[in-house]
């Protein structure tokens, strides 16, 4: 059997590392990543050119098909039409960054065994970075208005700042769980939230300061202050093409 449950009831794989495939800068790939790396879960990585043709599904059937390196990949995986990130993991193969960030929670060793109502609440973190996703992206990728970001982002944190603690994690464990993560992208992924803030991010984040303390708590967690230097991390980076 490719998975077996260890005497904690954790389940395990016996298969190779997943490969995560994303493109070369922060985005919907981050938060498995950096869950990954809090549950002590080896990935191998297969970068591809950031290459985008609109944020949502709709903008994206308006441009048209685009041809790049990573949908080339997809369709050679099996994948075709499917957008990144993709993880394959043996004979799995999945898309959607919900599926792949709470594939990677489960099979952590070291990821925390969270309740039922936690977990809820992560993924109702994880629906809200992917409302503010939405838009910021589409002011990069689509021609949205820059004067939405602040709107969706003030309206998001103001209400994920009811669940945070004034000290510690989301769910007052000793590991950070994925509501964790999505504050620390929210308040320091260059790409695409500080990007569109511009000269105001800071500004912007001053407003919500149990959201950027949970971030800083989070980036502060040994394990994830030592992926934040990881050559695949690019939660602070443009894409590669951008780079000096």
């Amino acid at each position: 059997m490719p998975f077996k449950q260890n005497a904690s009831g954790k389940w395990v794989s016996n298969m190779a590392k997943p490969n995560l495939h994303y493109f070369d800068v922060n985005g919907r790939g981050e938060v498995p990543k950096l869950v990954a790396a809090i549950g002590g879960l080896e990935l191998d990585f297969t970068e591809y050119p950031f290459v985008a043709n609109g944020a949502s599904a709709a903008d994206k059937l308006k441009a048209g098909n685009v041809e790049s390196e990573h949908t080339k990949a997809a369709t050679a995986m099996g994948m075709n039409g499917c957008g990144l990130p993709i993880v394959v993991h043996g004979d799995i193969k999945v898309n959607q960054s919900f599926a792949v960030t709470n594939y990677f929670a489960n099979l952590g060793p070291n990821y925390p065994k969270v309740t039922p109502a936690q977990r809820v609440i992560d993924d109702m973190f994880l629906g809200a970075l992917e409302d503010c996703m939405g838009v910021a992206a589409g002011v990069i990728l689509s021609g949205y208005d820059g004067a939405l970001v602040p709107k969706i982002m003030g309206k998001v944190l103001t209400h994920l700042t009811k669940y945070l603690p004034e000290d510690g994690f989301t769910h007052g464990l000793n590991t950070p769980s994925i509501a964790d993560v999505c504050c620390l992208v929210l308040t320091q992924a260059l790409i695409p939230f500080n990007a569109t803030l511009g000269e105001g991010a800071a500004e912007f984040y001053a407003g919500f300061p149990k959201v950027v303390a949970v971030g800083e708590r989070t980036a502060a967690f040994p394990a994830v202050a030592a992926w934040l230097t990881n050559e695949y991390c690019n939660l602070k980076k443009p894409p590669k093409a951008a780079r000096k």
